[in-house]
């Protein structure tokens, strides 16, 4: 008969804690406690406030991080290829939208009939109904 084991409050932490910031896989092979246990633990409302205080500890870190590396590449900006450059321009254009919570990617939908008032779409409707709904017979020659 198999017998459980029985984890620390620490332990579990240590384990949910190290999911969150990598992967459930990685967090079992480094703590040694099986994935199901651990994914339990991550699902359970019981470490919400840890998961969310370490997601928001591991932000404030990559922003430190963030910011080194920002700092070091504008020093090595006046030796950089133009080819780099441009992008680095349109990882950091992109990065900054996604920060800031602007747009990333932009879809737009647009209709001919968009700029018509009501009158103008009535009679656009009425014309396209009225045009034949079967290909023409050509008439036969004079």
């Amino acid at each position: 008969m198999a017998t459980r084991r029985r984890y620390s409050r620490a332990d579990k932490a240590t384990a949910v804690i190290a999911a969150e910031l990598s992967t459930v896989a990685a967090a079992a092979q480094t703590t040694g406690i099986p994935e199901s246990t651990i994914r339990y633990w991550a699902d359970s409302p019981r470490f919400a406030e840890l998961r969310a205080k370490t997601r928001e500890e591991s932000a404030s870190g990559f922003s430190v991080l963030m910011h080194l590396a920002m700092k070091r590449l504008a020093q090595l900006i006046p030796m950089m290829e133009p080819r780099d450059l441009t992008i680095l321009l349109g990882v950091s254009a992109e990065k900054s939208q996604l920060l800031s919570g602007g747009a990333t990617v932009r879809s737009e939908t647009r209709s001919l009939a968009d700029e018509f008032d009501d009158d103008e779409k009535q009679r656009l409707r009425d014309w396209i109904d009225g045009l034949p709904t079967e290909e023409p017979t050509p008439s036969a020659p004079a």
